[in-house]
């Protein structure tokens, strides 16, 4: 595995403190990046990011958030041939249709969400955070990307 598209789920559950999934995402995301695992976010979750922080914790919070996601993550962009992709891909929302067609587009090895509904006939694979983090520490000495 070279890379990884997670889903604005896993980041809202690694931003927010009060989420029953923070620590999991928390230990997922440095044992990606310490493997050297590309981790990529795709752009439309930056606006939900600040949204829901924003609406809880405030604007310094959420501006603070998004600067992070920006500085630690490769953003993935979305265009119309995105929005068009994610339309025609069945995804139970168009949220999820984005990730997948950014993912797809990008080639990434594997989605990391915790949406089981979603994903499901996507080209590139979708991985829960436990899962992720069990395939990580699975391989010696973190990740490494051959076998």
């Amino acid at each position: 595995m070279d890379s990884v598209v997670l889903d604005t789920n896993v980041l809202i559950d690694f931003l927010s403190i009060a989420r029953p999934e923070h620590n999991l995402a928390i230990a997922m995301v440095r044992t990606l990046q310490a493997s050297a695992v590309k981790v990529h976010i795709v752009a439309t979750s930056l606006k939900d990011i600040y949204y829901v922080l924003s609406r809880y914790d405030g604007e310094t919070v959420a501006r603070a958030a998004v600067t992070t996601m920006v500085a630690i993550f490769t953003i993935l962009p979305v265009n119309g041939d995105c929005c068009r992709r994610a339309l025609a891909c069945g995804e139970p929302d168009f949220e999820a249709g984005i990730i997948r067609a950014a993912a797809e587009i990008a080639r990434v090895d594997y989605i990391v969400s915790r949406d089981t509904h979603a994903f499901v006939g996507s080209l590139v694979p979708c991985l829960s955070p436990t899962q992720a983090l069990r395939e990580l520490n699975r391989r010696p000495q973190g990740f490494p990307n051959s076998v």
